[in-house]
């Protein structure tokens, strides 16, 4: 039987089903990469791929938000492309462009608001990054504007947005974990988090958090926003937080925010992973970043997740796997192809038939233990139910690029 330090490091099979595909890493490197080697990676990824403007024109596996940085990409690695091509290429990052300011301006009008009334509030992800990470605000293609408060302001700062433009799309709730959604009359969705991650199991010090937050401005406008090793962090951590969709966009905010902050506090950042018990989400993100992509992060920092990842708690393991089955990237199937051996396969079987009662009181919440015969009876439908989604998400694809049947307009802010 395998030691328990085998387990976890082959674990990292599975856990990397979320991770970007080989073809989608060569298009990355095409992107992020600089000089003769992002030109290169666009040759190899564009020789496999028979019509590279159908490709990115469907929006498959989230390659669209790309687009913009590719083309500045090409630009500036001095690549020959085919004149349509470069149009289309043109054509987005100019809609980008367009996009990012009213995008900025609805930030810099929620920010002052939030001010003006006395309400903290940490601009996240995108929002962040665009302005600070990026050579320009239209290559961070954000989807949403998320923002961090506190708990005693979420009511106060949803009645404020109200009052401005925006309408609610999720009736606000006790539960901390979940962030309340409000739209912009232009489209925009605004999310209010009070927490970094979804997943309950994740103890991550939010008073740390606030405390080490900074102030600059961001938009025209003095905006607080996280330091640069709980961005990484939470940019990181997000890829295993639960429900997540199959945007590549936290590769390049990871990447650039790494390239701009040279001086970042690596050990900062891995006393965090280890309190918050999220030392595989970012053994397997950071992994990623440094050996597939080539990003500056010190050995020593990779040395310290590596022994942490052998000294974690078989829970820590089941809360990952449950991040990689509930990932659009992911599910049951894929985690167990892609495990290596048939250690690995008994450990991922167990816990998707019988995982640990404290998986189950953590994830689940569980106010009692007299509960969970019911909740390891639901655990099951919930799954079934799960599967049969994604089936029919999958079936509405293909049929739609199958008969290329029309998607509804997106909005242009939203899209």
């Amino acid at each position: 039987m395998a030691n328990s330090s085998t387990l976890k490091i082959a674990l990292r099979g599975p856990l990397s089903t979320v991770l970007p595909s080989l073809a989608q890493t060569q298009l990355l490197r095409a992107c992020l990469w600089c000089g003769e080697a992002g030109a290169q990676a666009w040759r190899k990824w564009s020789r496999e791929i028979a019509d590279p403007a159908g490709f990115l024109r469907r929006e498959k596996d989230g390659v669209k938000g790309l687009l913009p940085l590719l083309f500045d990409s090409l630009q500036t690695n001095d690549v020959f492309v085919e004149r349509k091509f470069r149009t289309y290429l043109r054509t987005a990052y100019l809609r980008d462009e367009l996009r990012s300011r009213t995008y900025g301006r609805i930030c810099h009008d929620v920010t002052t608001t939030f001010t003006s009334a006395g309400i903290p509030a940490v601009l996240l992800k995108g929002a962040a990054l665009a302005e600070t990470c990026y050579k320009s605000p239209a290559l961070q293609h954000a989807h949403h504007l998320d923002i961090l408060i506190r708990d005693r302001d979420l009511t106060r700062a949803v009645e404020i947005l109200r009052l401005h433009d925006f309408t609610c799309a999720t009736v606000a709730t006790s539960s901390e974990w979940r962030g309340v959604e409000l739209v912009h009359e232009s489209g925009l969705p605004v999310v209010l988090h009070r927490r970094l991650f979804r997943c309950p199991f994740y103890s991550v010090n939010m008073e740390e958090i606030w405390v080490r937050s900074r102030k600059k401005v961001l938009y025209g406008a003095p905006t607080r926003f996280l330091c640069s090793s709980d961005n990484l962090f939470h940019i990181c951590g997000l890829v295993f937080d639960l429900e997540q969709h199959e945007s590549l966009r936290w590769v390049c905010d990871a990447w650039f925010l790494i390239q701009r902050r040279p001086n970042l506090d690596w050990n900062l950042l891995l006393e965090c992973i280890r309190q918050s018990r999220m030392v595989f989400p970012l053994y397997i993100t950071a992994s990623y970043l440094s050996e597939s992509l080539n990003a500056p992060i010190p050995n020593s920092f990779l040395v310290g997740l590596r022994a942490a990842a052998l000294k974690a708690q078989p829970i820590e393991r089941e809360v990952a796997l449950l991040a990689v089955q509930t990932n659009a990237r992911g599910g049951l199937k894929k985690i167990m192809q892609n495990c290596d051996d048939w250690h690995t396969q008994g450990f991922v079987i167990k816990w998707a038939l019988l995982p640990s009662p404290e998986y189950m009181q953590r994830v689940y919440e569980v106010p009692s233990s007299f509960l969970l015969p019911l909740c390891y009876l639901y655990r099951p439908l919930k799954y079934l139910l799960r599967s049969t989604w994604f089936c029919g998400k999958r079936v509405l694809r293909w049929f739609r690029e199958k008969f290329d049947l029309p998607r509804a307009a997106p909005n242009v802010l939203s899209s």
